[in-house]
């Protein structure tokens, strides 16, 4: 007996070693956090409900929490990390908030592992809205948490958290005024949170413009939209929107002061109209109103229909529209236009101005043959008051070269030539008078033609400046006409080629040109200088006496297509060709008539050529041109008595029978 007691009390013994050899495991705790928190009514907050597993794996965990429903409501429930926190997948079995009752419920696992957690974190996080001023605990109950076994671990402390809720305060204020600064005193305010639909009616008094709400953060929120409706006691109102923001949720409240704008129903007065034409293409208007408000300006050439407008939409008290894109020298007519903010529009009288005449600084054309000169003129035109000029006259000098400028209308003149640039520069101004005006000389210009004939230049005017006469020296805009100077010649065109195809035609008896009625002339024109026109003499085949000719694009091959009238073939012993005279003119009016295009015309059916319609024509166009197969369908052959469009029996029956009939078988017409 003594021996089996020493066997368990070693027994014993040993087992005490083993459990003191190994490490101790703390106790799993389930807390809220933060445990205390002061906040203010109607503010939301957050509460993390936490796990430390003490170093034990945790693979499932619940819990429910009790709180005052009076005093808080809980808007959300949402999963935290601790479960997951390894990357393994859960599933939430229960995630209730009762807000009833004021109980909420969470529970989660984690699946397809076989190990559970050890480190500490957020196992879900709770959402509340304070309601009401107090104390309100947050009591965790039926907490439990489960092993890799799914069996509860044993010994798990819970730690509760509370909220200390405060009164919270939100207050609106401010001033309500008219527009022109005086107090709106006892007014009507009402604010609608437009996220709530709560109104709000403002707190106002007699004898004051001051107005207040006062509410707190249960009702405001950040980003809430307030809509703001305020009113006197005689019926002008103003509406706005309001944005709450962060800032002033934290300052508990903001400060507003209102406007409201007593309707305007009186328009402006416009005074002090004033038009200046600043250009050939444009004129300045101006005038004054009593108020702030647009500008506009209608406008026409003819008196009270206005078919242009210029606007400007500022609200302004001096007004200023520049009307553009005008005529020269034209007359326009125009209102001035204001109208206010409130819509109140007030209409000028009408009014004219006239634009100035376009001032034109041009040089006339010039020719001369080579080695000859020739003197052209540099005019200004429609000017006011000059009393400066200063140009360029540049050219080419391998054409033409200047060689004298003298003779103006200024008191001065003076010229720079170099003709190794083509580049003349002409300066002249007047001493003796305030300015010129109208039609100017700035001078006459002695060019002397260097090139070949034929060739051109341009004659280019690049203004330097133009200026009024005095001491402003106020710029003169204008617009330059250039010239071009030509060297002449006296040799006219080359013609060559005269040829008609086909040669001969028949008299064309219907006056309706048909296949086989038309030949086509063409003559070959060319010259170095340029061919302006060029016509052919068309009355011996009863045509026009200067038909004009069109040129082949790419060729010096001009063509018409003609047609013979009835009565126009001329038979002495033969067919006569008609000799069509060509006229070919180049650009300086040289003139070759010398070349003429023959063409025959024979009398319609005349097969044989002999002056008459016989029996053998008839025959011949029976035999030759209805015995070939196709040949009935062709339109418009010789022949063709019935006019319809084809050679048929019917026409070298008509033939045999007129022409066998008529005594010395005569020409048929």
């Amino acid at each position: 007996m003594q021996i089996r007691r020493l066997i368990v009390m070693l027994a014993l013994a040993l087992a005490i070693l083993c459990v003191f050899a190994q490490p101790a495991l703390a106790a799993p705790v389930v807390s809220i956090e933060p445990s205390y928190q002061k906040i203010l009514q109607g503010q939301n907050f957050s509460v993390n409900i936490t796990v430390d597993p003490g170093g034990v794996e945790v693979m499932g965990a619940q819990y429910t929490l009790y709180f005052n429903n009076t005093l808080l409501n809980a808007t959300k429930q949402e999963k935290g990390p601790f479960l997951s926190q390894d990357g393994a997948s859960t599933n939430i079995f229960a995630n209730k908030i009762n807000n009833t009752l004021g109980v909420i419920k969470y529970g989660e696992a984690r699946i397809d592992v076989d190990y559970g957690v050890t480190s500490p974190g957020v196992l879900a996080t709770i959402t509340f809205r304070a309601l009401e001023t107090g104390i309100c605990g947050l009591n965790l109950t039926n907490v439990k948490l489960s092993d890799p076994s799914a069996q509860p671990i044993p010994g798990v402390s819970v730690n509760n958290g509370s909220v200390e809720i405060n009164e919270s305060v939100f207050i609106i204020s401010g001033f309500v005024t008219y527009n022109d600064g005086s107090p709106v005193n006892n007014p009507n305010v009402t604010i609608t949170n437009l996220n709530t639909s709560e109104v709000f009616t403002a707190e106002t008094n007699q004898s004051s413009n001051y107005y207040q709400v006062s509410t707190n953060l249960l009702h405001i929120s950040g980003g809430d939209s307030l809509y703001f409706t305020v009113s006197d006691d005689i019926g002008n109102s103003t509406e706005f929107d309001h944005i709450v923001t962060e800032g002033e949720i934290n300052a508990s409240g903001f400060y507003q002061n209102i406007t409201i704008y007593v309707p305007d129903t009186t328009p402006p007065v416009i005074t002090n109209i004033s038009v200046i034409p600043t250009a050939k293409d444009s004129a300045t208007v101006t005038w004054d109103t009593g108020e702030l408000s647009n500008s506009m300006v209608k406008y026409g050439t003819q008196p009270g229909n206005y078919t242009e407008t210029a606007y400007n939409i500022s609200y302004v008290l001096h007004h200023c529209i520049v009307l553009s894109g005008l005529s020269p020298n034209t007359t326009y007519y125009f209102v001035a236009n204001s109208t206010d903010p409130s819509n109140n529009s007030a209409q000028s009288s009408e009014y004219s101005f006239k634009t100035f005449a376009e001032i034109i600084i041009s040089i006339s054309d010039a020719s001369a043959l080579s080695g000859e000169y020739i003197t052209t003129s540099i005019n200004i035109s429609n000017v006011t008051r000059i009393g400066t000029a200063d140009i360029f006259l540049s050219s080419n000098q391998s054409v033409v070269h200047v060689i004298a400028v003298n003779d103006s209308d200024f008191d001065f003149i003076d010229a720079v030539i170099d003709n190794s640039t083509g580049i003349t520069r002409i300066g002249a101004f007047q001493t003796a008078s305030a300015g010129l005006n109208g039609e100017v000389l700035l001078a006459n210009v002695t060019l002397k033609a260097v090139g070949n004939g034929g060739e051109s230049s341009a004659l280019n005017i690049t203004i330097i400046e133009l200026k009024e006469a005095g001491p402003e020296e106020i710029s003169i805009p204008a617009t330059t006409h250039n010239g071009t100077f030509i060297i002449g010649e006296i040799t006219p065109p080359v013609v060559t080629n005269p040829d008609a195809s086909p040669a001969s035609i028949p008299e064309d008896t219907d006056s309706e040109p048909r296949w086989g009625e038309t030949s086509q002339l063409n003559i070959t024109v060319t010259d170095d200088c340029g061919v302006v026109s060029v016509t052919i003499n068309l009355t011996p085949i009863g045509g026009l006496p200067d038909q004009p000719m069109t040129r082949i694009p790419g060729t010096n091959i001009w063509t018409v297509t003609v047609n013979a009238s009835a009565g126009t073939a001329i038979y002495n012993g033969s067919y006569l060709p008609r000799n069509l005279t060509v006229s070919a003119t180049d650009i300086f009016g040289n003139i070759n008539e010398s070349v003429s295009v023959p063409l025959m015309v024979i009398q319609n059916g005349d097969v044989s050529e002999n002056g008459n319609v016989t029996l053998y024509d008839a025959m011949y166009l029976a035999k030759h041109v209805l015995g070939k197969p196709g040949f009935e369908t062709m339109n418009e052959r010789v022949g063709e008595v019935s006019g319809n469009n084809k050679i048929s029996l019917y026409d070298a029956m008509y033939l045999s029978k007129h022409v066998l009939g008529e005594s010395g078988f005569e020409i048929l017409h």
